[in-house]
């Protein structure tokens, strides 16, 4: 099991790739998760039950949509004297079950202010945070409810002389390649992102996840734990649009509540919703592997090679170096968003890794420019 202690491999085919290789610190040191976290699956736990918040202070504000929606668009600050004025503002997309308050978001968030990022914003779901659901639409890794080009313009309008850095974990990181596959993202104030356990090829891991051991330590508690947070509803005006809205859609939630696996709540609800056919749209237009090609920034991705819900044999390799803009940071060990690093207390090499990825990203967009091609 010591095997897996070993320094990140990064591969691409680009200058961005080159760039990283020979300016980071970190790829030169081998990542040493304790021994009792060598396995994915104990990491999962250990990090989720033991790691501690930091104390970090959040200034609370929401973003009004154009569809009429609303979500909670937090920012994160800590004493002014950890803190530079940094080029660069950070954006934080979220994995489906994180938010602002949530320990990930906060621990990576103290990161990126303690290395000199004073502009660290999170950009939550539709219906989270205790913000209700105002409109039609929800947030998934394709469709409309992606809502990262307004949270872009807020940004812009605050900070029209820094550039934005996207920060996507999980989904948010299928959020983020979803964007950036897009003309929209092809504007100056986008410098790039840096992304982490970033599912590449939907179909193939959901049906890795809701088999075998994997199907009873987290295919129910996903399944439970989403179909939760889609009949939650802060008001009857809530309840009453969502139970229109999933009519319209033919979507009967007693069928979805039976959902035995990912792939079925995806299909009986998650594809309807979005007006697809089934889950076999929805995986060929949400994963990042039939979009990836029309990324114009650079873009780097932290991913565990025994990450088992972002499998590492779904980047196709030969295929991926194909596009000179984006870089993959692979690291033996690390499970899915966990990467713990230490354990009194618990931390996690993600909030080593992610922060020095964007500062290299940065240092290369002003020495290189933002287009690698």
């Amino acid at each position: 099991m010591i095997r897996k202690w070993k320094r990140p491999t990064l591969y691409g085919s680009g200058a961005f790739k080159h760039f990283l290789e020979s300016r980071s610190k970190l790829v030169q040191e081998k990542y040493r998760p304790p021994l009792i976290c060598l396995n994915p699956a104990v990491q999962f736990f250990v990090r989720a039950k033991y790691e501690k918040p930091p104390p970090v202070q959040i200034v609370k504000d929401t973003l009004n949509l154009s569809d009429g929606g609303v979500v909670a668009f937090d920012q994160f600050t800590i004493d002014k004297g950890h803190c530079d004025d940094h080029d660069h503002v950070i954006l934080l997309v979220p994995g489906l079950r994180e938010s602002t308050h949530s320990v990930k978001i906060l621990s990576l968030a103290n990161s990126f202010l303690l290395k000199g990022f004073s502009n660290v914003f999170v950009l939550n779901y539709r219906a989270s945070c205790s913000i209700p659901l105002m409109s039609k639409r929800l947030s998934f890794a394709y469709g409309d409810g992606n809502h990262i080009n307004e949270g872009v313009s807020r940004l812009e309008s605050l900070f029209p002389e820094k550039k934005i850095i996207l920060v996507g974990a999980c989904l948010g990181a299928m959020c983020a390649i979803d964007y950036l596959s897009t003309e929209e993202s092809n504007r100056q104030s986008i410098a790039g992102g840096v992304l982490h356990s970033c599912n590449w090829e939907l179909k193939s891991a959901t049906l890795k996840v809701s088999s075998g051991v994997n199907y009873n330590l987290f295919n129910k508690g996903l399944i439970k734990d989403t179909i939760q947070r889609i009949e939650k509803c802060h008001s009857e005006e809530e309840r009453q649009m969502k139970a229109e809205w999933f009519d319209e859609r033919g979507i009967d939630m007693s069928w979805v509540k039976k959902s035995q696996s990912i792939w079925d709540l995806e299909d009986r609800f998650v594809a309807p919703l979005l007006g697809l056919s089934g889950a076999d749209e929805y995986y060929y237009k949400a994963s990042p592997i039939n979009k990836y090609h029309s990324v114009k920034k650079p873009v780097v991705i932290v991913n565990a090679r025994d990450d088992f819900m972002a499998p590492f044999e779904n980047y196709k390799l030969p295929e991926f170096v194909t596009n000179p803009n984006l870089a993959l940071w692979s690291t033996a060990a690390g499970g899915h968003v966990c990467f713990v690093d230490g354990l009194f207390p618990v931390t996690s090499y993600l909030d080593k890794a992610v922060p020095e990825c964007a500062t290299l990203l940065g240092e290369f967009v002003k020495e290189e420019g933002d287009q690698v091609e």
